[in-house]
């Protein structure tokens, strides 16, 4: 998996003090960084891989959980139930002035609602916790002893960077600083911090397990801190320690800490400790072709939890942005994902966060989401927006049946509700798509329902149910002798005022039932069928034809 390649079978690395101006105030005072040695071992073979398999998720509690970390876990869980293996959380709060308990209560409801659930992490305990990096600097002390301890004398840099035309790195101007010099800085109580040395040829290689062979030059790194002046640990340092002894065996992240392997392999090496696998998932970018941020609209997953997805939808889509099964099919459920998933089917190139095709997707996990469940959640949505005085019963349940597939967020339900039970007839007719109906004698067709309704022959067939309705529609598409649209569309625009809808049968169906409900709140605006009657009933048909005729024509000249 990781190999160092030198001129020598080992290499030394060593802390050391330097030089260092870093005053508020514009003084300048020296941080010494404290000198020792360590050792790293150079091999040309493959680590072994561990035989149990554990993954870990590792956010940063300093705000929301994004949708890229979001998939990052995602990935990690997968990987861990489709081996059989752990899937653990931990918590990286070294940024003490940033990290909240708020947050890091936010990430967790963030993963339980997605239903990724860890079997260790800093609420539920384990055998390898504690679970938050705050709470393990102990643990990170006794390391960095134990590197202290193996300390040997490394020799000076032969060239600087620049005279190789390398990249800037720190040139060790203390690392030989004697122990009479380290002594001297220590009685004045200047600070000091743990440098690691690296070695200044060779190179280091790892196969990832989706991007292949990756490797670097070791003269491009330089010394790197591992324990500041306050001693806390730095971010590498903390990572290899914890991901060292909690027996992660493969390390699934984004591809913008692939740079950060290359010190973590040389802590690795450094402390004896067997490495795991790499795999770097590329980053998820906007349709511009940029990193995916705040700038391109809602990018955490709270965010679009509260605009109406589901967790199934966002799980599904997630998984979809860099890994596909190799077929055609997009819609997956968690247990399919779990049985399906393969790092090797992990594409390396970026993936474009399409929000369109996820309103879509969340579109199709609500519809196949079973009846009762569907019914549930679309009733409470109408109860809590203020449409419906009730979430349940015969009404919410055929309005759920009928308006699904007009509903691809829970919170477009509102509007689709809303839009069933508006009668927007005068606008429909003073429209220009429904002059056509006027022209089209509508007021024969309104004439007649009139007098059915009168006679008590409509709402007779709206009792018998479907099969009533439409024989009574047939019934009365002979007696004005019109079919098919000249016949439906007049009566969907008399009746429920639109000139387009759901099924126009199940629509007026359910606004019979929605009179007699008593469900339906007032503040909807709501008219039943008999107020739309009386409003039929006061229709000057004759008037409404003339403005129309009168309405000027628009004329192209040449």
């Amino acid at each position: 998996m990781v190999s160092l390649v030198a001129s020598s079978p080992w290499r030394t690395a060593r802390f050391f003090s330097v030089p260092h101006r870093n005053s508020p105030c514009g003084r300048s005072r020296l941080l010494f960084r404290r000198l020792a040695t360590v050792r790293a071992a150079a091999s040309d073979g493959k680590e072994d891989a561990p035989s149990k398999v554990r993954v870990r998720f590792a956010p940063s509690p300093t705000g929301n959980l994004h949708v890229g970390g979001a998939r990052t876990a995602l990935f990690n869980y997968l990987f861990a139930r489709s081996k059989g293996g752990k899937f653990v959380l931990r918590i990286e709060d070294t940024d003490l002035e940033r990290s909240t308990r708020k947050s890091e209560e936010a990430v967790l409801e963030d993963l339980s609602w997605l239903g990724l659930g860890w079997d260790e992490g800093p609420d539920i305990g384990g055998e390898f916790g504690p679970y938050r990096q705050s709470e393990r600097n102990a643990l990170y002390k006794q390391f960095a002893e134990q590197l202290l301890k193996s300390g040997q004398e490394l020799e000076r840099m032969k060239e600087t960077a620049k005279l190789n035309n390398l990249p800037p790195v720190y040139t060790g101007k203390w690392a030989t600083a004697t122990d009479d010099e380290v002594a001297q800085e220590l009685e004045k109580g200047t600070p000091f911090t743990f440098r690691f040395r690296v070695p200044k040829e060779g190179t280091l290689k790892i196969d990832d397990l989706i991007r292949g062979e990756v490797s670097w030059n070791l003269n491009t790194l330089g010394d790197f801190v591992i324990l500041r002046s306050n001693g806390q640990p730095v971010y590498n340092f903390c990572v290899t320690v914890d991901d060292a002894t909690m027996h992660i065996s493969h390390v699934i992240r984004a591809e913008e800490h692939l740079p950060n392997t290359l010190r973590q392999a040389l802590i690795y090496k450094a402390l004896g400790f067997s490495m795991p696998h790499f795999a770097h998932v590329s980053l998820i970018l906007a349709p511009d072709k940029s990193k995916l941020s705040k700038r391109h609209g809602a990018t955490s997953v709270g965010q679009f939890r509260e605009m109406g997805y589901l967790p199934q939808a966002m799980v599904n889509y997630l998984a979809l942005l860099g890994w596909g099964d190799g077929t055609e099919n997009e819609f997956f459920t968690i247990d399919e994902l779990v049985s399906k998933f393969s790092i090797s089917r992990v594409n390396k190139s970026g993936a474009v966060f399409d929000s369109t095709k996820l309103r879509w997707m969340n579109g199709q996990h609500l519809r196949a989401l079973p009846s009762n469940d569907l019914v549930k959640i679309l009733g409470e949505r109408w109860r809590t927006a203020g449409l419906l005085s009730e979430s349940e019963g015969k009404f919410v349940e055929e309005a759920a049946t009928l308006l699904k597939d007009g509903i691809d967020l829970v919170t477009d339900a509102d509007k689709v509700l809303s839009d069933l039970l508006a009668y927007p007839l005068h606008s429909t007719l003073a429209s220009s798509e429904g002059q056509a109906i006027v022209e089209d004698k509508i007021s024969e067709v309104a004439g007649s329902l009139i007098s059915a309704y009168d006679s008590g022959e409509f709402y007779g067939a709206l009792q018998e149910g479907p099969g009533g309705w439409q024989k009574w529609v047939k019934n009365l598409g002979k007696s004005l002798k019109r079919k098919g649209k000249a016949l439906f569309m007049p009566i969907r625009v008399l009746l429920t005022g639109k000139l387009h809808g759901p099924d126009m049968g199940s629509s007026i169906l359910l606004l019979h039932k929605a009179g007699n409900c008593g469900v339906i709140t007032t503040e909807v605006g709501f008219k039943t069928l008999d107020e739309r009657f009386k409003i039929l009933r006061e229709i000057d048909w004759e008037a409404i034809s003339k403005d129309k005729q009168a309405e000027p024509v628009a004329t192209v000249s040449h």
